[in-house]
């Protein structure tokens, strides 16, 4: 069978490719709602590795990016042992705070989109657990 190519919103997405496991299943027999959450989670920071942004690196600029919202679409049902490419990007920053994060997840053999999202994230002081400023170390770092 020949994979068709997904047709990523974004030129450029930072992607991790990944086989539906059997403990992600539910009774439906599809992937459960909340491991999308996860898949999100893990590529958000593997992305941010990727670039050198790691626990170390948030410390150093005493600086962290928290999640302040997450939007979760669900297009198509994923099953055991779907092959999967999951992509995510940086978008636009909202304010001096906030950045976008998009997602998207496309299914190999087909090349169909089977879910897209984003999440909200801001940045926070370490110490006082406030809002603040995204450090130029954060941005400069994804450019």
């Amino acid at each position: 069978m020949t994979e068709k190519l997904p047709s990523w919103s974004f030129p450029t997405p930072f992607i991790l490719e990944h086989k539906v496991k059997a403990e992600e299943i539910d009774f439906l027999d599809h992937v459960n709602n909340k491991v999308y959450l996860g898949w999100m989670e893990h590529i958000a920071w593997q992305h941010s590795l990727s670039v050198g942004i790691d626990y170390a690196k948030q410390q150093e600029e005493n600086k962290i990016m928290v999640v302040r919202q997450h939007e979760l679409n669900y297009l198509r049902a994923c099953v055991l042992g779907d092959e999967l490419l999951i992509g995510t990007w940086l978008g636009e920053r909202i304010g001096c705070c906030q950045r976008k994060r998009h997602y998207e997840i496309f299914r190999k053999s087909d090349g169909k989109k089977v879910f897209d999202g984003h999440t909200i994230w801001i940045c926070m002081d370490m110490k006082t657990q406030r809002a603040c400023k995204i450090p130029d170390a954060f941005i400069k770092a994804y450019q």
